[in-house]
């Protein structure tokens, strides 16, 4: 009997109340047959497989090269990547949940749903695999597509990651088009009201995601207004929420490696000067600082500077209170799309088209969204302090999209800055703000800006974003057809 490869876990089928109820996660090397398993036992899998590297992983990764997050006084775990490193090994627990896990998990209730015509089931797997799909190739920029998954086919090709946006996009279109309005969805972490229109919603904001990130290099306009015009984008974040529990394996994933009490290696992560100096200058502060942020030992906030753990910087620097540790708690959000990232996606929609009107509420309103997302008020003083400027649309859109994400998710910002340019290079680095004998002046630091980190990867090298990470030794090293690594530089298609 065919047997699964896949990460099952301890689940409680019906009415799944909280993701307590089976984040006992446990790789069964004995899985059951395919034939008894039941997507509702194997979709919600997937969703956590997916939330463990979104939500940890790639967020730890993207943070750190997106300067959200520096690294800890005296602490070593992360160092490189904020020295703008990623090797093959880094990038492979990512792929290995991923592509592995979650895609593997998703093709077999994919393969069930087309078998027994459950077309709700059928949108839900193909939504949360373009979601998989989507961030693999913004990390890696190729991989195998068209002919993965084929057991008869130990070394399929690596596509081009166009060529995956674009066959995703059908995907979720032919989805959409069998919809049978009679059909039920399955039980899920992100709906787990079974909601139909939830799902459908999530289908469209994926699809925008997808569109707006190939627009730097195609002409999407038609496929972005026909989603625009269908009128059925989420109002609310999509997210996996009020599951988590403070326990071993029931956390937020984040929360799990880096806060919590029975983490092995915690408080390696500290909030960067870029953050908190784009957020915090001389004459205003933006109240989303404090939803994101801790105040370090003094009550203030303080940010710190990529490329070093300060192992040799002044006394009052020296210790870990004079920093700020992220806001995290066990039941923090895990959000794949947030409203603001819609709302933002829109105005860039609006700007290429050159519609200054309908740009800057799109701006607005993703503005308003972020906050609202963070708990805060004062969404419309600071759009008045930082207004939509057609003439520099992108610059705009950008940067605050940049903060925005800081709150949602480091690998979306990470992408973003890269495709975007966004926030641009200052003409400060790391290294001007060492004044000798390990005094720092943090000041010079110029607000609304990337710096080159004290140490920088030296197949990166000044005021240069990592355009991608490392192909994983897990996806090339037994793969005959595995291209060859085109450089830490090379942008993935969407950035070219």
């Amino acid at each position: 009997m065919k047997k699964l490869s896949i990460l099952l876990f301890s689940v409680l089928v019906l009415g799944l109340t909280g993701c307590k109820d089976y984040l006992d996660i446990n790789y069964d090397p004995n899985s059951p047959a395919e034939e008894n398993l039941k997507s509702e036992m194997i979709l919600p899998a997937a969703e956590m497989n997916i939330a463990a590297s979104y939500a940890y992983t790639l967020h730890i990764l993207g943070a750190y090269n997106a300067q959200y997050y520096a690294q800890q006084f005296g602490t070593p775990n992360y160092v490189k990547y904020s020295q703008f490193e990623v090797s093959a090994e880094n990038g492979s627990d990512a792929y290995r949940q991923l592509f592995q896990r979650a895609l593997s998990n998703l093709n077999t209730v994919i393969k069930k749903a087309k078998d027994s015509n459950e077309s709700v089931v059928l949108l839900q797997a193909t939504v949360l695999r373009a979601f998989a799909f989507q961030l693999l190739v913004d990390a890696f920029g190729e991989l195998p597509y068209s002919e993965a998954f084929d057991p008869d086919n130990l070394a399929p090709k690596y596509d081009n990651g166009e060529d995956i946006y674009k066959g995703l996009i059908n995907e979720i279109d032919n989805a959409l088009a069998e919809l049978n309005s009679s059909d039920m969805a399955v039980t899920s972490f992100i709906f787990p009201n079974k909601s139909v229109e939830g799902w459908i919603s999530f289908a469209y904001a994926q699809k925008l995601k997808l569109l707006s990130r190939m627009s730097n290099v195609e002409d999407v306009s038609a496929q972005i207004q026909s989603i625009i015009d269908a009128g059925l984008l989420p109002d609310d974040d999509i997210q996996i929420a009020g599951c988590w529990a403070n326990a071993n394996g029931q956390a937020n994933p984040f929360y799990s490696e880096e806060r919590a009490s029975w983490a092995a290696v915690k408080g390696n992560v500290i909030a960067n000067l870029a953050l908190v100096g784009t957020m915090q200058t001389d004459t205003y502060t933006d109240p989303r600082l404090a939803a994101w942020i801790q105040p370090n030992g003094d009550g203030k906030f303080q940010g710190s500077i990529s490329g070093t753990n300060l192992s040799t910087v002044e006394d009052k620097y020296a210790t870990t209170t004079a920093w700020c540790p992220i806001v995290l708690e066990y039941n923090t959000p895990v959000i794949l799309i947030s409203r603001a990232e819609i709302d933002f996606f829109l105005a860039e929609f609006y700007a290429r088209k050159n519609d200054a009107v309908n740009a800057a509420s799109a701006y607005a309103d993703a503005i308003a969204a972020s906050f609202a997302t963070a708990g805060v008020s004062g969404a419309a003083a600071h759009v008045a302090l930082f207004p939509y400027d057609q003439s520099k649309w992108k610059e705009c859109i950008g940067l605050q999209k940049w903060i925005a994400l800081a709150g949602i998710n480091g690998f979306e910002g990470y992408t973003e800055a890269r495709r975007l340019d966004q926030p641009a290079f200052g003409s400060v680095k790391a290294s001007n703000m060492f004044a000798g004998s390990g005094a720092l002046n943090l000041a010079l630091y110029q607000p609304g800006t990337l710096y080159t980190p004290f140490q920088v990867f030296n197949q990166v090298g000044d005021n240069k974003l990592l355009e991608r990470f490392a192909y994983p030794e897990i996806s090339t090293s037994r793969n005959s057809n595995a291209p060859s690594f085109p450089g830490y530089l090379e942008p993935i298609f969407w950035g070219k």
